[in-house]
């Protein structure tokens, strides 16, 4: 294995294959003077990425404009967004669409030949590119497919970024652990991408992988990075009820076309709540869900789409209509489809600015795991694609700005301490009194439980990635309860009975 490279991309999502991507059509790439290593900690489509059903939003139709787009991600956002990033974002997505179509990504179309184009909750047009109810999947294949080709790559799979160190030439020593062959692999490299997604694990239902346990998180606050708005976690209102910490998602676009969601009556209740009804923004979803299920004996509602087209189902949702018969045994055509809202979402993270920076120089944050600005207290439904591609972009200048010549290969193979901790406790933790409604005393309350946890573990005497994750998921839960009790209103997808 190669010991030094110029940049290391952590994370095979549209973040960091977007990435790689970008910087393979730079000048000093394309003369063979860019090193690159991608590291994965799975198999190359083990992404959140490859579950995205939805799409990716970008202004298309003669009737809609940027300016309805920016305000649509503002107000979903309750305004805490940064008003210059949403703009930057929103004006380069038609170019940043053009770039996945000439990756080779299939969006749908009429049968006249136009982009067919769907709406979903929060936006005021219907300007979401798809691919049936697999968006993501789509994306992730031509992604892959368009890397392959490459040279100066270095692809390691199954290997998990277990540390990273600042060196005082400002550049990187990083360890990689593989999960295959149970070996370590120490690499320098002078910039530093982490693009490992959201931080699902820190719950006990996710619509994430299982891998995302915010390694990401967990090793740029070691590197001393800034973090902020941990708890900012938007939780998705129609998660497939049923057994198992996975949650199937079913797409918010179904809503679009037309499915409602009734009560434990069968009844319509979103009337009661918001004036966009079912396509109102996801944290109104969420906590009208809560409340309904509250008052009801059933732990969970009911997604109406017996009224669509049966062809509409077909041809848009015909995975989620799989998946639901062999999950559950019922046809969305027949039968009501058991919906609950869960964790989804980390619209918070590792701070950056425009170009993906982080306040660590040569760390750069791309996708999920970075606090951009764009999404403000509530993601938009299908900005989360979007975002991950237009920093990895963005980041492309200062990314190949300023490269060391002095990458000397490190000896250092000191391992991380790791302490002995269940994180199926921490997940009960967190779930129980972090999740869509917070009160004061159950952060305080998880707060102390999540510090005594720490204090009282013992540390491991062997390395293993179970042990690694789950330090990552308490060390990640403490930073999220603390920016929870820092949190002075309510705004977006943080609610705080005890606030105004």
């Amino acid at each position: 294995m190669k010991q030094s490279y110029d940049i290391v991309i952590v994370g095979s999502g549209i973040g960091g294959l977007s990435t790689l991507l970008y910087l393979s059509e730079t000048p000093i790439f394309k003369e063979g003077k860019l090193s690159i290593c991608i590291v994965v900690k799975g198999a190359l489509n083990e992404t959140n990425t490859n579950w995205a059903q939805g799409g990716i939003a970008a202004v298309k139709a003669l009737d809609d404009n940027f300016e309805k787009h920016i305000n649509d991600t503002l107000v979903a956002g309750a305004y805490a967004n940064d008003k210059a990033i949403v703009e930057k974002v929103i004006q380069s997505a038609p170019d940043l669409i053009e770039d996945l179509i000439e990756w080779g990504t299939q969006f749908d179309k009429k049968n006249n030949g136009e982009f067919d184009l769907a709406k979903e909750g929060g936006h005021s047009d219907a300007r979401i590119w798809h691919k049936e109810d697999q968006t993501g999947k789509d994306i992730q294949s031509s992604l892959i497919n368009k890397i392959k080709g490459l040279k100066n790559i270095d692809l390691f799979d199954n290997s998990t970024l277990i540390n990273a160190e600042k060196l005082e030439n400002n550049t990187f020593s990083i360890q990689l652990f593989d999960n295959k062959n149970n070996f370590f692999n120490n690499v320098i490299c002078s910039k530093l991408v982490l693009a490992t997604g959201g931080i699902g694990g820190l719950f006990e239902k996710s619509t994430n992988q299982e891998n995302a346990t915010s390694d990401g998180v967990f090793i740029a606050n070691k590197l001393g990075a800034t973090i902020e708005n941990l708890s900012f976690i938007q939780f998705h209102p129609t998660g497939l009820f049923e057994e198992g910490s996975i949650s199937f998602l079913i797409s918010e676009a179904l809503r679009g076309s037309g499915a409602i969601l009734k009560n434990e009556q069968k009844e319509a209740f979103m009337y009661k709540y918001d004036d966009r009804l079912d396509l109102a923004p996801r944290d109104v979803v969420s906590r009208a869900i809560i409340d309904e299920i509250k008052t009801q004996k059933l732990p969970h509602v009911y997604l109406d789409a017996t009224k669509i087209d049966p062809l509409i189902i077909d041809k848009h949702y015909p995975h989620i209509k799989k998946e639901c018969f062999l999950r559950l045994g019922i046809n969305i055509q027949n039968d009501f489809i058991p919906v609950i809202p869960v964790q989804h979402y980390s619209c918070g993270g590792i701070k950056v600015n425009e170009f993906g920076e982080t306040s660590v120089s040569g760390l750069f944050a791309i996708g999920e795991v970075a606090s951009t600005g764009l999404h403000g207290a509530n993601r938009l439904a299908s900005n989360s694609l979007l975002e991950a591609i237009a920093f990895a972009k963005f980041s492309i200048p200062s990314l190949t700005a300023n490269l060391s010549n002095d990458l000397v290969t490190s000896d250092n193979d000191k391992l991380l301490k790791l302490l002995k901790v269940d994180k199926n406790v921490i997940q009960k933790i967190i779930s129980s009194n972090a999740g869509i409604v917070k009160s004061n005393e159950g952060l305080k309350k998880a707060l102390e439980q999540l510090l005594e946890i720490k204090s009282k573990a013992v540390e491991s005497d062997k390395f293993s990635t179970t042990d690694f994750e789950a330090n990552c998921i308490l060390e990640s839960a403490i930073l999220l309860i603390q920016d929870a009790l820092n949190q002075k209103v309510n705004r977006g997808v943080y609610f705080n009975i005890d606030l105004v």
